[in-house]
């Protein structure tokens, strides 16, 4: 039988009018609310059905308060106008709301007080517990950190082997995944790479970054394949965007018009590079091969399709939201690290006969699923 809600209110529906219109507890509405078993599926539904007419809506804030948990957690990112920051965002609220969770999103483009404010637990309880992405903050910072002010999990690149007591760290190997594209490019005849993509500073090339684990990758395949490296062939970038690529590919090729093949530290510099080739009239990957990292959604429709290091973004999120919710859940190990897969995904721009939809080949040093290791105390 329809139900009827209650018609004159003014306030905020409550749990009560949901109670009172489905014939209900409100104990049984709190139950349906909070998704919790032994409720009958025919209640559900008539609490569900009424919750819709009422209007309901529970608070975050007064759940929290209540059980202690909010089901909303934290990702702060350095700034989605990266474009792979921005996928892996969407991949952490899908993944999220699977899970009945909310992500609240948090940039930290502000620089290093933007992160060290989140690492300090934003000066007030936000959500349950944060995912972390640092760029800028220092290995020393981490060092002074007995415990995380709340249950955290870090992903990205280098951090140091002691992490704070009441986190974990989610990575792919970067250097491996350098590596594996640098082979691909020295397997199929190229000699003359180049690596666009380090951080220049004040004080030199940025360490303990992206950047500079790709790079090692990337020395580390040439020498490997017997090609001495070229400390002129790593080109320095401001940043990553695109605009990036086309003005560290003028300065790359002017001094090196050579080149048969660019390492790009990811697919937006790799974009700006293709842009610069065109430019110049070079074919790709004819004249010369250039390969991306991320494999960002504009990457197969880039002129021409780009070739690119794929990681797992869905197992990075998946992992990560299950080393949060155990720490949330009450997991007070020691630290723990999970290394998660990534794939070499071939197209035209290092392979004329690469389709769109050529097959990824598996990186053969990252597990095929991911593999958690705990570090001690």
């Amino acid at each position: 039988m329809p139900l009827h809600p209650a018609s004159g209110r003014k306030r905020p529906p409550a749990l009560r009018d949901v109670a009172e219109l489905a014939g209900v507890s409100i104990k049984t509405v709190s139950n349906v609310v909070n998704d919790y078993p032994h409720v009958k599926d025919s209640t559900r539904e008539t609490v569900r059905e009424a919750i819709l007419q009422v209007g309901y809506r529970p608070q975050a804030a007064a759940q929290q308060l209540r059980t202690g948990a909010s089901k909303m957690i934290t990702l702060a990112v350095p700034a989605l106008t990266f474009s792979y920051f921005s996928d892996l965002a969407q991949q952490f609220i899908d993944e999220a709301q699977r899970r009945g969770q909310t992500v609240v999103l948090h940039s930290t483009s502000g620089g290093r007080e933007a992160e060290r404010t989140v690492l300090e637990g934003f000066n007030r309880v936000v959500g349950d517990g944060v995912i972390f992405n640092p760029l800028l903050i220092e290995e020393e910072v981490f060092a002074r950190m007995e415990q995380t002010t709340q249950p955290t999990v870090f992903i990205g690149e280098h951090l140091p082997e002691k992490l704070p007591h009441g986190s974990d760290y989610v990575r792919i190997d970067n250097a491996a995944a350098a590596f594996d594209a640098t082979t691909h490019l020295l397997e199929s005849g190229r000699r003359r790479i180049a690596f666009l993509g380090a951080i220049a500073t004040k004080h030199g090339l940025q360490p303990h970054s992206s950047g500079s684990l790709r790079r090692d990758g990337y020395v580390a395949a040439l020498e490997e394949h017997g090609v001495e490296p070229d400390a002129g062939l790593v080109q320095a970038v401001d940043d990553w965007h695109r605009h990036d690529g086309f003005t560290g590919a003028q300065d790359l090729m002017a001094r090196h018009p050579d080149l048969d093949a660019i390492v790009c530290g990811n697919d937006d510099l790799a974009i700006g590079v293709l842009a610069h080739l065109r430019r110049l009239g070079r074919r790709v990957p004819q004249d010369i091969a250039v390969i991306g990292y991320d494999d960002t959604p504009d990457a197969p429709f880039a002129s021409p399709p780009l070739s690119t290091i794929s990681p797992d973004k869905h197992a990075l999120a998946a992992t990560a939201l299950d080393l949060l919710t155990e720490r949330i859940q009450g997991f007070d190990g020691p630290p723990r690290i999970a290394d998660t897969p990534y794939s070499l995904v071939i197209r035209e721009s290092t392979d004329r006969a690469a389709g769109d939809h050529a097959p990824t080949t598996p990186s053969s040093t990252a597990p095929t699923a991911p593999c958690l290791e705990e570090l001690p105390r």
